[in-house]
Order: structure tokens, then C-alpha cells, then sequence
């Protein structure tokens, strides 16, 4: 197996950034794209921020020597411990994940914001429900967060027809927003137990992440010399001809370093020219087999 550098990166701390993933894939075609599962240290609401900083810029450093184009890091928690230092540290273009606060707060009523304990206690995320407050006076913003429920979700992603309300706040909001990406597996519970309207952040950041990649090729291009323009499209990704699920073999095309990688990754390949998602992590298999179940076979 050949690993292939230059694609898009996500991050998630387990299985919640794959929800994220098969977002951003129905507006790309053709890309390659990998995908690091951090399953040893999931789930990451209930650690320390020193560990979470640990485990994010270990992944990070994987992400650079694959030469990325985007790291998208599909882990609210993260992305409220991490962002901010991560984006001082790696020129690359990083998206996070964003509870869709504001989205929820401009219809009104009240609304349940639900959130690991470490999200909860971030600085980002209490200045941007301040920020939904301010915008929004009329609209009572509530949020909780949910000890539990995301290792839950991750223990039991193959049964979700158990009973997760033990973990939901009591009460009858308007709108509920899911701020961990853990949570959109168990949406349509949550939906019915409320019985209202949910919100997810994944359409943003896949529609934040398709314009950020076609400002930047369009910068590119504009910073080329006008006599060597047609040379940009050189650098444009090739994709694989048939579907496979294979674990990485040697390649004598691919230095050491790509070689090392890809005995730590696998290929998933759709049929047709559709994209190529290299999964990275201890659990990788069980990343794959998640991702066609869910979002490829349906």
C-alpha cells in the first residue's frame, strides 16, 4: 500500500470525527483524506488539558510529515483546549469543531447546550455562549455538561438501541445543541426525547473547510508566475481504481518514513472516482468498519 501525502487531515479522540468526515466527503471528490482516532485515550472529556494538549500534538506531528494541506479537528474538546496553540505552531490551515451555538440561540426559547465536563470548563466555549447571550437576550441559553456520555456512545457504538437518558438533563428546551461530535450518533434519541429541534456543527465545518482549501488554491495560483501557471496542476492528487481495505505493505517508491506510516494505517477506497481516506490509530479497524456501516453502506 502506498501511502499518499498532501490530503486532509481529521482528528477526533475516537469515533465522533467520523461523523464530521462523512461531512466534509459529500463536498470533495477525488481527495485523499486521513483520519487519526485517538481510542486509547478516549474519551477525552474527563482528562486534564495538559493530557489532551499531550495526545492532540502527538497526532499533530503524524500530521505534518504527511505533508497535509487542512487538519480539521473534529473533537469539540479539543478543539477548546487545543486550537488556539496548535494554530501558533503549524502553518497549515486547522478548522475546529464548534458547538453551533449561535445557530440555535437566533430561533429563541431556550436552549439545552450539551457538552463533555472538559468543553464545559473551556474558556472558549463559556465566551462563546456569552457571545449567543449578548446577540441573543431574548433566548435562554443553558448548557450542561454530560459526565459519561461520550465514552458511552464510544462503548456501545454497535448497540445504540441502549437506553442513553440517564445522561440528559431534565427539562422541555426548544432546541438542544450537540457540542461533542460523540453525540450525533445518538441525534434522533436525543431529538425524541426532547422532542425539538437538534443542532450539530458538522455542516459548518465542512462548508468552512471547502472554502478555506479554495482560497487557498486560488491564492496559490494567483502567486504563481503567469509563463508557469499551467504547472499548478501538477500537484493535483490521483485516486485509487478499486475498493480496498488492506493493511500498509512495503513500498520501494515511498521513502522510510512513508513506509513506517504505512504499516500504522489502512486504505478504505469507495467504488467509482469517489475519495480515499487513510485511517491512522490503534483502533483503525474499527474505524473502517464503523465508517462504511454507518456512512457508506447506510
Amino acid at each position: 500500500m502506498k501511502l499518499v501525502k498532501g490530503g486532509i487531515a481529521f482528528f477526533d479522540s475516537g469515533i465522533g470525527g467520523l461523523t464530521v468526515l462523512a461531512e466534509c466527503e459529500k463536498l470533495f471528490s477525488k481527495e485523499i483524506f486521513y483520519y487519526y482516532g485517538d481510542h486509547s485515550h478516549a474519551p477525552y472529556g474527563n482528562l486534564s488539558n495538559r493530557k489532551i494538549k499531550k495526545y492532540v500534538f502527538r497526532a499533530f506531528r503524524l500530521f505534518k510529515k504527511l505533508r497535509v494541506k487542512a487538519v480539521v479537528v473534529a473533537c469539540n474538546t479539543a478543539t477548546a483546549v487545543c486550537i488556539e496553540s496548535l494554530r501558533k505552531k503549524y502553518k497549515f490551515p486547522i478548522i475546529g469543531a464548534e458547538p453551533a451555538v449561535l445557530a440555535a440561540a437566533k430561533q429563541g426559547g431556550e436552549v439545552f447546550v450539551l457538552s463533555t465536563r472538559a468543553t464545559y470548563q473551556s474558556d472558549r466555549f463559556q465566551n462563546l455562549c456569552k457571545k449567543a447571550r449578548a446577540k441573543f437576550p431574548n433566548t435562554l441559553i443553558r448548557t450542561f455538561a454530560c459526565d459519561g456520555l461520550a465514552g458511552a456512545i464510544e462503548d456501545n457504538v454497535e448497540n445504540f438501541e441502549n437506553d442513553f437518558t440517564e445522561f440528559f438533563p431534565k427539562g422541555n428546551p426548544t432546541s438542544v445543541v450537540l457540542g461533542c461530535t460523540h453525540y450525533i450518533y445518538i441525534g434522533r434519541k436525543i431529538k425524541n426525547y426532547y422532542g425539538c429541534k437538534i443542532y450539530d456543527g458538522n455542516r459548518g465545518i465542512a462548508l468552512r473547510l471547502k472554502t478555506i482549501l479554495e482560497d487557498n488554491r486560488q491564492k496559490n495560483w494567483d502567486e504563481q508566475p503567469p509563463l508557469r501557471k499551467k504547472r499548478a496542476f501538477l500537484g493535483f492528487l490521483t485516486t485509487f481504481n478499486s475498493k480496498k481495505i488492506a493493511k500498509g505493505k512495503k513500498n520501494k517508491n515511498t521513502n522510510e518514513c512513508s513506509r513506517k506510516m504505512s504499516k500504522k494505517a489502512l486504505k478504505y477506497k469507495e467504488k467509482g472516482e469517489k475519495n480515499t481516506i487513510f485511517f491512522f490509530g490503534k483502533n483503525r479497524q474499527k474505524d473502517v468498519k464503523i465508517y462504511e456501516q454507518m456512512f457508506v453502506l447506510g
